[in-house]
């Protein structure tokens, strides 16, 4: 069974509106379902599942995609689409993003399935999916600060794209933390609040703000004027990132800088 293009022509005394987006095939889109080995390796590749294609990755995110005429759509973060050379019951051929072929063929081993369930992340560098909680007495001079920081993780997702193995772009998913910090100097109360990575979009570049999570809040340094916070802003899959120095006085003011 090839991929098949359904024309239709409709005469109604009216010219129809002119719509540049074919109707996707549905046909192509039950042909494609299943389980794809790489033809020559043997290698597990993709899913196809419903309206979804997974990954054996456990870091690349499952993608929604279509099928129109000849193309296959992936509707990533950044959708991207790829050529369909040939699609049958049993072959899947495509273009990549290097131009090179990539030869799949479908597999009816049912124990690859558990290939596609996700595994725990590791992302080594940045705080994921784990409550940190931090409690300090910190002295200086005649000063006794009592300093309290939690990490809270949340459902909000950051994406970062990359290339597979076979050069397919795929989505990486990061999930962002709120960071509550606290400060006592004594029964007096400094400082008590949630931060999330905007609070600090005065001293970082919109185009990372949107790219990075706030990692954590750690304690840097004490002294009788106050106590001195770092946040830590991190890119995941590279190493970059951003300190801002969140400086608490013995009023309670707050003074961010780099």
């Amino acid at each position: 069974m090839g991929i098949s293009i359904t024309a239709t022509m409709i005469s109604c005394g009216n010219t129809p509106e002119k719509n540049d987006t074919p109707a996707e095939d549905l046909q192509a889109k039950k042909t494609i379902q299943g389980i794809w080995v790489d033809e020559l390796e043997g290698d597990c590749v993709l899913r196809a599942k419903g309206d979804t294609i997974f990954y054996t990755d456990s870091l690349s995110e499952p993608v929604r995609f279509h099928i129109n005429a000849d193309t296959l759509y992936l509707e990533s973060s950044h959708p991207t689409k790829y050529h369909l050379n040939k699609l049958s019951d049993h072959v899947l051929r495509f273009t990549n993003n290097d131009g090179d072929e990539i030869s799949l063929v479908k597999s009816n081993d049912k124990s690859l399935v558990a290939l596609f369930e996700k595994v725990e992340k590791a992302v080594g560098h940045i705080n994921q999916g784990e409550l940190i909680k931090r409690d300090s007495v910190l002295n200086a001079g005649d000063k006794r600060f009592h300093a309290y920081v939690q990490v809270n993780p949340t459902s909000f997702k950051v994406y970062q794209q990359s290339i597979n193995d076979d050069g397919v772009t795929v989505d990486h998913a990061y999930y962002d933390n709120i960071v509550h910090i606290a400060l006592y100097d004594g029964a007096k109360k400094l400082i008590n609040r949630d931060y999330r990575k905007n609070d600090f979009s005065a001293h970082v570049p919109a185009e990372y703000i949107s790219k990075c999570i706030l990692s954590d809040i750690i304690i840097d340094k004490v002294t009788e004027e106050g106590v001195t916070f770092v946040a830590i802003l991190s890119t995941p899959d590279t190493y970059t990132s951003y300190h801002i120095n969140i400086l608490v006085n013995t009023e309670g003011k707050v003074k961010m800088s780099v």
